[in-house]
């Protein structure tokens, strides 16, 4: 992936990969301090949709979700020639990561129903699937803008109702689409890392004095850096050690994105990382745990140590990373 993007003459600098679907790659990207989506195009062979012009599609379906009066984000560039197009970053939540960690989709189904009203008056079907719908502020969004003429086998009531609970068809879906995770050995940005905090309890173990000056230098020198993406490329954890080669190897940080614990990610980062520091019968790992990880660490064979002294003047005000 690149770290920019060119969009009618203009940089856009990636922070990192949203996600894909039949129609093209979403980015995360930032200009000027502001953070926008970018929606690349692509061409991948679909047997039940025929998108022709897909950027024009786009504005076409851009209009007229307009003007039927549903909640989406502003188009805010097309570049055909590179078929591009940026618009509004709305953040928050999506309703299936709600449903998934355990949330009811009960508050929201008011607002979808009155979407799915508008849509339907004005002969439209959107794509009900919950992963197209963020909360921010106590409001959905339909944050992609593909339509299609209304079938009312297609209708919210009749088919995207099915996925806004832990019915059988949603757990069909998680059963279905495990995450394929990659680890790999590299080291990333301060700007990916500080995204990543935000979707793990990681960020609070942080003073808050100089932080982005700190991480930055954290990122850059640390002896281990491993990271594990899903297969949009997505940062879902990461872990950093220091080690000497030889004897030891300490971790200071291991997290995972709340949305893919539980997958053995943490267990495969702490694994690997011992093997490229040397190997569990040369080197001894160490690390500090908050009390909420000492069960992983347990289980991952380690033990509480009583022999570990520290000097340390540091005011660790902990806050949490936004």
């Amino acid at each position: 992936m690149d770290e920019q993007l060119i969009v009618c003459g203009e940089p856009y600098r990636i922070r990192r990969l949203l996600g894909h679907g039949k129609g093209g790659y979403s980015y995360l990207a930032e200009t000027e301090g502001q953070l926008v989506v970018i929606k690349q195009i692509h061409h991948e062979p679909c047997d039940y949709y025929a998108f022709g012009n897909k950027i024009e599609a786009e504005r076409l379906d851009y209009e007229r979700l307009l003007t039927a009066g549903i909640r989406i984000p502003r188009m805010l560039a097309v570049d055909p020639e590179a078929e591009r197009i940026v618009k509004e970053y709305i953040e928050g939540p999506t309703i299936f990561e709600l449903i998934k960690n355990g949330a009811s989709a009960g508050p929201w189904l008011v607002q979808v129903r009155e979407m799915a009203a508008k849509a339907k008056a004005a002969g439209l079907n959107i794509d009900y699937f919950p992963t197209n719908f963020v909360v921010r502020d106590g409001l959905i969004w339909y944050v992609d803008y593909e339509c299609n003429e209304y079938m009312d086998e297609w209708s919210f009531e009749n088919w995207g109702i099915r996925y806004w609970s832990r019915t059988p068809e949603f757990e069909a879906y998680l059963r279905d689409h495990k995450p394929t995770v990659t680890i790999r050995e590299e080291r990333i940005t301060a700007e990916e890392y500080i995204d990543f905090l935000k979707r793990t309890d990681l960020g609070s173990q942080y003073p808050k004095e100089r932080f982005d000056e700190r991480v930055a230098r954290l990122v850059q020198t640390v002896s281990i850096s491993l990271t594990a993406r899903n297969d949009q490329g997505l940062l879902v954890g990461a872990l950093f050690g220091l080690t000497d080669f030889a004897y030891w190897l300490y971790i200071t940080d291991l997290g995972v994105d709340r949305d893919y614990t539980r997958h053995g990610i943490g267990s495969r980062l702490m694994q690997t990382a011992h093997q490229l520091a040397g190997g569990e019968k040369d080197i001894a790992v160490y690390l500090i745990a908050n009390e909420n990880a000492v069960p992983f660490y347990e289980k991952c064979g380690m033990k509480k140590a009583d022999d570990v002294m520290k000097y340390n003047h540091i005011e660790w005000t902990e806050f949490t990373v936004k």
